[in-house]
């Protein structure tokens, strides 16, 4: 029972955000794009009840698994980009998976989640403000910034030493910078949650 409770408040956080995030559209307080970033990052957040108070192992899985459907048709009917957004519900959807059957800790899939959430929005949103050294279809600035929160992140939620984190977050920086666009939801956090496991 307390496991549903909490599942129905994560969803409830989740539909609160997306609906900041439409009437900070709507009133032309940030763009689409701004938009997008605010979702990534603060549904990244919901990793933390998913983990700490949701012990169901089924029912962690349920927020995912709505979303990639909800996503879909959000954004076929929108016409946005359909893969970036199935893409993130998808990869916490395999990473909970992972950790629900033993392969991964929980820290390795906080790590994974935020660095996906906090790390590539972030990216996004300092590659739009300052971006201006042009590394294919991203930035240097936002690489960099990529780079800084993610360290930050492994520091934060994973085991590992400050080095480790270092080169962890410089792994993941590239594979953000080389995958092709939207699937970088999928890659980004894969990588950054084995990482802490393998290193």
């Amino acid at each position: 029972m307390t496991s549903l409770f909490y599942t129905f408040l994560t969803a409830c956080y989740v539909f609160l955000v997306l609906i900041v995030s439409a009437v900070l559209l709507k009133k032309g307080i940030v763009h689409e794009e701004g938009a997008r970033k605010f979702v990534h990052i603060f549904v990244s957040f919901s990793i933390f009840a998913i983990i700490f108070l949701i012990d169901n192992p089924i029912l962690r899985l349920l927020g995912p698994i709505a979303f990639i459907f909800i996503n879909a048709v959000l954004g076929i009917r929108t016409h946005s980009r359909v893969m970036g957004l199935v893409c993130y519900p998808l990869s916490m959807l395999f990473l909970i998976l992972l950790m629900n059957e033993g392969f991964l800790a929980p820290s390795s899939v906080i790590s994974g989640i935020l660095a996906m959430g906090l790390g590539d929005g972030c990216a996004g949103l300092v590659g739009m403000r300052w971006g201006r050294i042009k590394i294919g279809s991203k930035t240097l600035e936002g690489t960099l910034s990529m780079l800084l929160v993610t360290f930050l992140v492994f520091i934060l939620f994973s085991n590992s030493s400050w080095y480790i984190s270092l080169l962890s977050a410089c792994i993941v920086s590239i594979v953000e910078v080389v995958t092709p666009h939207g699937l970088d939801n999928l890659s980004v956090p894969i990588v950054a949650a084995i990482l802490p496991e393998v290193l």
